[in-house]
């Protein structure tokens, strides 16, 4: 039994793609055959048109006339077809030999129909194969009997009738068929291909059935996609534990230290050093609160709806101006569009609001920040006229704790987490983000979210 079941072709793919074709074809053929026997009758008997009883009546008495010329009935026979350019058959009525000239030559079971219709009296058709013989007449040759028919070909189309059925039945059956083996074949592959989208989406626990009834190619993919959705799930939980322990532990100690900050500011001890064990403090809560957000971001689940731009985002770019201005820099942004989009209000105000404290904190006098809707997608430009980095450089920030200048972040407080939020945020929208320096200076970023519904 398992060399049966190892040597059955339906368990690879190659075997059930050569059985589908191979039994599409075995059962055309065989329909066709079926539907040619039910509907062509090589032995149809019909009443004759008056034009070929007076074509056959024509040769006869030429036959009758012609016929003491000559010893024999098939030399006759024969050189009146050759003249004639007609198929002729005769049945000689006393030994039931059946005789033609020109044409096909006849199977035995059409000789012994014509033999058993030699003695008609009155005048038939008789359907054989492709051709129509039309008679009988009887002729008397030096004391011997003939029956005589003319054939000429079925002028109601013969062969052609029947391909009339069998191309039509061909089509439909082949038709029918290779529509069931290609959606045998497209319905898992779209099975996998929606499970897939949603693993992407952060369903961890999704998983696809189809190995549990494919042992082909299709099943091991299958059974392969579900041990990478086990892996990654895997992971992505280890990470969510890990950097939930890191925040219980780090949390816990932080907490400890700014209590006894204020029990030593209280106390008046060495204030210099503890306000900047406060500033390390501060910094430290501010990593842990980047991480969560980061994490957050990058599990893939945005909670998406109908989102006003104008009104979400007014009161961040408010707050990006009164930054600016209490930094002694202008912000400059054009009119926000009353658009509505698919989005995350939280995750998206997350990402611009990264992208502006990022050009605020590096510019030197101001920032600029406009938008443009465009082919069912809203783009926000951001420019500051800061020191800029170079192309490889903005390629690189938006990794987590890139830092293009050490000195720099330290100076200004930064992790390198902003932007890697501000991107793992535009990733959820399905959208862009991407850097470059300035044209005069500076640098410009350009963030892109296809709007995902109509607009208002």
């Amino acid at each position: 039994m398992k060399f049966l079941a190892f040597i059955n072709p339906t368990r690879r793919l190659v075997g059930r793609l050569f059985l589908w074709f191979w039994v599409t074809l075995v059962l055309t053929a065989v329909t066709s055959a079926w539907l040619a026997r039910m509907f062509y009758q090589p032995f149809q008997i019909e009443q004759p048109s008056n034009t070929d009883i007076q074509e056959l009546v024509s040769m006869v008495n030429e036959l009758e006339m012609r016929k003491a010329d000559y010893d024999r009935f098939r030399p006759l026979l024969r050189d009146l077809s050759i003249r004639k350019r007609r198929s002729f058959i005769s049945v000689n009525l006393d030994t039931g030999r059946v005789m033609s000239d020109g044409g096909p030559p006849l199977r035995q079971d059409e000789e012994n129909l014509l033999a058993q219709f030699a003695r008609q009296s009155n005048y038939i058709s008789v359907q054989l194969g492709p051709m129509v013989a039309v008679g009988p007449v009887l002729v008397d040759f030096n004391g011997t009997s003939h029956a005589v028919f003319w054939r000429h070909p079925d002028g109601k189309g013969g062969p052609e009738r029947l391909f009339t059925w069998l191309i039509p039945t061909a089509v439909i059956i082949s038709a029918l068929f290779c529509w069931l083996f290609a959606k045998s074949i497209v319905r898992p592959i779209r099975h996998l291909q929606h499970t897939g989208r949603k693993l992407a989406e952060g369903d961890w626990q999704a998983r696809t059935d189809i190995k549990a009834f494919r042992r082909d190619e299709i099943g091991e993919l299958a059974a392969d996609f579900n041990l990478m959705a086990e892996q990654l799930s895997t992971m992505w939980s280890g990470q969510k534990r890990l950097l939930a322990d890191i925040s219980h532990e780090l949390r816990s100690p932080l907490a400890r230290m700014q209590m006894a900050i204020g029990l030593a500011h209280q106390q008046e001890v060495d204030t210099p050093t503890l306000d900047r064990i406060e500033r390390e403090a501060i910094r430290m809560e501010a990593l842990i609160n980047q991480l969560l957000q980061l994490t957050r971001a990058e599990a893939g689940k945005p909670a998406l709806g109908k989102v006003n731009l104008r009104e979400t985002m007014r009161e961040l770019f408010q707050d990006a101006a009164f930054e600016a201005s209490t930094n002694s820099k202008h912000f400059n942004c054009d009119e926000i569009p009353d658009i509505v989009l698919r989005a995350d209000a939280t995750q998206l105000n997350s990402a611009v609001e990264n992208v502006l404290r990022n050009a605020i904190r590096y510019a030197d006098t101001q920032v600029e920040a406009a938008f443009t809707v465009k082919d069912d997608q809203v783009t926000l430009v951001v420019q500051d006229d800061g020191p800029g980095l170079t192309p490889q450089e903005c390629e690189e920030i938006f990794r987590p704790f890139y830092r293009p200048s050490v000195s720099r972040e330290r100076k200004s407080g930064g992790v390198g987490l902003g932007l890697a939020i501000a991107q793992a945020a535009i990733a959820l929208h399905r959208g862009t983000i991407s850097a470059k320096p300035g044209d005069s200076g500076g640098l410009v970023v350009t963030i892109t979210v296809p709007l995902g519904n109509e607009r208002e």
